[in-house]
């Protein structure tokens, strides 16, 4: 009995492991502008490489640390977890790449969904670090600023979290010969509040 019991255990904990190990992203490999063929060594110039980075937060806070949905062109892009991060090959293009959350709204009982936005445009052979950068508005909510970083930036984010997806095969830290976009290929845009979403919603009671 005890020896099964063990068994069980040590199943359970594999299990576990492999959990753990698993990917904490989803892509939508129907999308347009994703390519899901494998990628063969003279692809690399064809494609802009596109690297998403979400750090596990220090503090908690709740529905905000649920997966995030990403859009790209008005369609979904991926789903991502806390603390980890993957690696998309996407086709040169253009268009804005919104990450959308739910977050808790004042004094509204139901968690709402908001996002922010930045206009992106994919260049063939160019690497690309978007830092999911949790954004904290207090009373506002927090959102998820999808936030262009180098590449020092991104080794550092991309410490603790896991690679997932494409990124296991090629993690940050053993990258060579990165090839950055310009800035100009990144644009802000004015953030989506709230209180410009849902009007009708009183800041105080």
């Amino acid at each position: 009995m005890l020896a099964q019991n063990r068994r069980l255990s040590l199943l359970f904990l594999a299990s576990l492991i492999i959990l753990m190990m698993l990917g904490c992203s989803t892509v939508n490999s129907k999308h347009p502008m994703v390519v899901s063929k494998e990628i063969k060594p003279g692809d690399s110039e064809v494609y802009s490489h596109v690297y998403f980075i979400r750090p596990k937060p220090y503090k908690p806070k709740g529905i905000a640390d649920e997966p995030v949905r990403i859009e790209f062109q008005g369609e979904v892009l991926l789903t991502i977890d806390e603390g980890s991060y993957t690696l998309l090959r996407i086709k040169p293009s253009r268009g804005q790449l919104t990450v959308f959350n739910e977050t808790k709204f004042i004094n509204n009982e139901h968690p709402i969904e908001v996002w922010r936005a930045r206009e992106y445009k994919f260049i063939a052979g160019k690497t690309y670090f978007i830092h999911l950068k949790r954004v904290n508005e207090e009373f506002r909510g927090i959102f998820y600023d999808p936030e262009p970083v180098n590449f020092e930036k991104a080794k550092n984010l991309a410490q603790k979290p896991r690679a997932s997806g494409g990124a296991r095969n090629a993690p940050i830290d053993k990258l060579k010969d990165i090839q950055a976009p310009p800035t100009s290929a990144i644009s802000g845009l004015s953030p989506a509040l709230p209180e410009n979403i849902y009007k009708k919603e009183r800041y105080l009671k």
